[in-house]
Parts: structure tokens; C-alpha cells; sequence
């Protein structure tokens, strides 16, 4: 993975307060995670977790952007899910020999590792963690689900709608407009579904119909609204 390992942080002193370690463990348990952490930085699409690699814990995203990736047939790659500072990655494969999926930096990345052994020593001691991440479970696992119904009924169009409205829903904090979708073209196509000519295909229509700003490199979202209208049948 060649990740940059450098010195951690407290978990007290970490800025990150959407983190469920910092949220909900005691002070016990977060100053022994705080000496049984590994940090690590990754630079833009490094491998933070390569799928079929040995599961060694969970990730923790102190700051960052990572895209999680499964491989199919024929090497296809498909964007499973984008996550965000605060997000965990691995937590699918937790208990099993091996990590199911790949997840890789969108972006310049501060990750935290936390060993299966602690993480097991932390489950059985801190039911407020266990109850929280089992309701993130459940909200990813129904997401999850919605998607793969949608992606059986959506058509070309509708599919590429639902991408940038997702990364929007993901990053676009402050609600601003125009907001720039900083992924590549090859990842919206492997998160929507389909191959390139078809998006290029559906972005040059958004971009007629003045719903997105298209550039050569960049795509901005200009009028959100709009694009909800296009999906509020699969709401």
C-alpha cells in the first residue's frame, strides 16, 4: 500500500467529532485505542484496503475521501460506495478471514487502523459503539439495498442523475451552487453502472438542458432541483 506511517494523535485531541470511536467510548477505551491505533497517510488513489487481502481491523477516516471498490467479472470494477471524514471501511468483512472490497483515496487522506483484537476488546465493552455502528450497518446495508432495486429500474439517464446526486448528498456540505463533482469520469461511469460513451452521452444532454456546467475536466451540479425531479419516482 506504501502508506506514509507517522505519529498518532489522542483520540481526544482528534478535530474529527463525526467519528463514532470519539463519539462513543469511554475515556478508558479511548485512551486505549489512542495507543493501539495506527495512522497512516495515503496520497491520491493509493490502496487503503485491497479486497481478498487479509482482514487485519477496521479503518477509521480521520480526514479524506475514499471510494470502495468490488471487482466483477472480467475485472470490471464497480464504485460500491464513497466515503468521507468520519466513515469506517471494512466494516463488511469484520469477522471474516479476508476483506471483501478494495478502497482506495479519492484524495490526499488521514486514515486510522484499529486491530481486529482491539476492536473485538471494544465491542464487548462499549454497548453505546456497538448500538451506533449496528445502526450504521443497517442504514448502509438499506442504502444498499435501494440502490441495487433502483439500478434494476432506472434507465441510462436516471442512473447518471443518481450518481451526482449522491456524491452531492455525500459532499456538498454548505448546499452551495455550482458544486463541482471532483470524481473522474471513469468512477462516475463504475458508480452508476454503465460504460463511458454512455455518460458522456447523458452529460452532454444535462448540460444542453443548463441543469449541469460541463468543462473538458470538471463537472459542477447548477441546478439540484431539477435533477431531483428526475429520480423522485425512485424516492
Amino acid at each position: 500500500m506504501n502508506q506514509h506511517i507517522f505519529k498518532s494523535i489522542t483520540c481526544n485531541d482528534c478535530l474529527t467529532t463525526s467519528c463514532f470511536i470519539k463519539k462513543d467510548c469511554s475515556e478508558e477505551y479511548l485512551s486505549l485505542i489512542s495507543k493501539k491505533k495506527e495512522t497512516s497517510f495515503y496520497r491520491k488513489n493509493q490502496y487503503i484496503a485491497q479486497e481478498g487481502s487479509t482482514m487485519i481491523g477496521l479503518f477509521f477516516i480521520q480526514t479524506g475521501k475514499a471510494k470502495i471498490i468490488s471487482e466483477g467479472l472480467d475485472r470490471k470494477i464497480q464504485v460500491v460506495r464513497l466515503t468521507k471524514t468520519g466513515d469506517i471501511i471494512g466494516y463488511r468483512g469484520y469477522g471474516k478471514e479476508r476483506y471483501p472490497i478494495s478502497a482506495i483515496a479519492l484524495e490526499e487522506s488521514i486514515i486510522c487502523l484499529i486491530d481486529n483484537y482491539t476492536m473485538y476488546d471494544v465491542f464487548m465493552n462499549t454497548p453505546k459503539l456497538t448500538y451506533e455502528l449496528m445502526v450504521y450497518y443497517s442504514n448502509e446495508l438499506s442504502n444498499s439495498e435501494t440502490k441495487i432495486r433502483n439500478q434494476a429500474q432506472m434507465n441510462v439517464r436516471d442512473k447518471v442523475v443518481d450518481a451526482l446526486l449522491y456524491y452531492n448528498s455525500l459532499f456538498n456540505d454548505y448546499n452551495q451552487y455550482p458544486f463541482l463533482i471532483d470524481l473522474n469520469r471513469q468512477d462516475i461511469s463504475a458508480l452508476a453502472g454503465i460504460n463511458h460513451e454512455q455518460l458522456s452521452r447523458v452529460l452532454s444532454d444535462l448540460k444542453k438542458e443548463n441543469i449541469i456546467i460541463l468543462t473538458k475536466n470538471e463537472i459542477f451540479i447548477s441546478n439540484q432541483d431539477y435533477l431531483k425531479k428526475i429520480v423522485a419516482p425512485y424516492q
